[in-house]
């Protein structure tokens, strides 16, 4: 049986790529939209995107999602399982991407199918 590992991304709801000129930015897909993009692309075996209910990121203020219209500064997480060495490949290859972003390594579980 494989390993997998999971990865968890964070980064703030209106995040920006700092390597595309802002005029760029406003035809592109959301930041989460260009990471399943990517991640798909290099045939990664599961990717999710979580949106937060509430919570905060680097110690700011806690950001509630109660309204139609997130804040640019609340919380969201895209989730990644693969083999270690498809997941390290894949984030080497958009390193650009993920500049200025919070990458963990979850902690590895073994989940039995039944």
């Amino acid at each position: 049986m494989k390993t997998l590992t999971t990865i968890r991304i964070y980064f703030e709801y209106g995040k920006k790529r700092k390597d595309v000129p802002f005029w760029k930015t406003l035809h592109q897909s959301d930041f989460a939209t260009q990471i399943l993009k990517k991640a798909k692309a290099s045939n990664l075996k599961q990717v999710l995107h979580f949106n937060v209910s509430k919570g905060y990121l680097n110690s700011q203020n806690m950001n509630w999602g109660l309204n139609d219209i997130q804040h640019v500064n609340h919380p969201q997480i895209i989730e990644i399982t693969d083999s270690l060495e498809k997941i390290n490949a894949f984030l080497e290859l958009e390193k650009v991407l993920f500049e200025d972003t919070a990458i963990y390594i979850v902690q590895n579980e073994i989940l039995l199918k039944s």
